[in-house]
């Protein structure tokens, strides 16, 4: 491959799937805004400045690839001098990823109610954080895409790193998860579908991190490890993301984890008509004892006026044999309202 190939085609490559993967975020940004989550305020919070982080970010290497594309179209050598978006991707992947892992601790947390676990997640991703930051500095630093050697050691702690948060974190998502199977189908699938998520977070990140690490290491004079360094943010958004917006079908589907077999599905149909009969002749009944009362007061307006009332024992008879089945009713209905609720 020649010069070209190597450099600024790699390089374009991975702008142009970084665009594409940013295309797909700001779908499920947009989505997640539209869909009524009942989020605590740092969840959006956080939703909100990884949007910011991932148009600067994606807009910066944009700007990077017309600086060597149409600035210095006449001058392929300044593909030589790496340009400030460069090592802001290493900023923005350290901070991304921290927040993703922070995210995805405080899920271990909810699950496992383990504060011990929880704060080692947290200290390996806010560990890995600070030695990102200071390896974006440090190649923020260089004028020469030779002397990126230099700090050769602490990008590679650094990605190793990424990739020893990543998996810790989905190995024991995938263990908790894994013993939270019940046997029904339903709630099995939505487990399922969480461990795959897990999974999902921490094996694309992962793969991009270790490619990008094995080009770096192998031919830091090209641009390869940018071709899969550039869009690690956006894998990271991408994964979560997806966890949030799939919580709206999960939690349907785990509603209906009761399941009803298709011979049993008339005898349904009977008990719901039968409710319904029982709740218009309760509906009917508590109107007749309402008005039966409006007639019991009008007969003592009427005696304080001095018309004749029936006696406190006729009454008391009247109101008993008629009163009865209206309170009956409004028993069964109090008993139903509770179920329903």
């Amino acid at each position: 491959m020649g010069f070209f190939d190597t450099s600024l085609g790699a390089l374009l490559i991975g702008i142009f799937f970084n665009t594409y993967l940013y295309g797909i975020v700001t779908y499920q940004y947009a989505s997640y805004h539209n869909t009524k989550f009942n989020d605590p305020l740092w969840i959006r919070v956080l939703v909100f400045c990884l949007f910011l982080l991932d148009s600067f970010h994606s807009a910066s290497v944009i700007y990077m690839a017309w600086v060597y594309s149409v600035e210095n179209y006449v001058n392929p050598l300044a593909l030589l001098n790496p340009v400030w978006p460069y090592p802001f991707t290493v900023v923005a992947t350290s901070v991304t990823a921290f927040l993703t892992q922070a995210f995805l601790g405080y899920r271990i947390l909810r699950l496992t109610k383990s504060m011990l676990v929880y704060y080692a997640v947290l200290f390996l991703s806010t560990a890995t954080l600070v030695i990102g930051v200071v390896c974006g500095v440090l190649v923020w630093r260089v004028k020469y895409l030779s002397q990126v050697v230099a700090v050769r050691p602490i990008v590679t702690t650094w990605l190793c790193l990424e990739v020893g948060v990543d998996s810790t974190i989905t190995g024991i998502l995938t263990y908790v998860l894994s013993g939270s199977r019940t046997g029904f189908h339903n709630s099995d699938t939505v487990i399922n579908r969480l461990i795959r998520a897990s999974i999902q977070t921490g094996l694309f990140s992962g793969i991009f991190s270790i490619l990008s690490l094995v080009f770096f290491l192998k031919s830091p004079m090209t641009h390869f490890f940018g071709t899969f360094g550039i869009p690690i943010s956006r894998v990271y958004t991408n994964t979560l993301m997806d966890t949030l917006l799939a919580r709206h079908e999960l939690r349907g589907l785990f509603k209906g984890t009761r399941e009803t077999r298709q011979s049993d599905a008339i005898w349904i149909v009977h008990d719901t008509q039968a409710i319904t009969m029982r709740n218009r002749q309760a509906s009917h009944n508590s109107i007749q004892l309402h008005i039966r009362k409006e007639i019991y007061t009008d007969a003592q307006i009427g005696n304080d006026e001095g018309t004749s009332a029936p006696s406190p024992d006729s009454s008391k008879k009247l109101l008993g044999s008629r009163a009865s089945p209206g309170t009956h009713v409004s028993e069964f209905s109090k008993h139903e309202k509770a179920l329903s609720i």
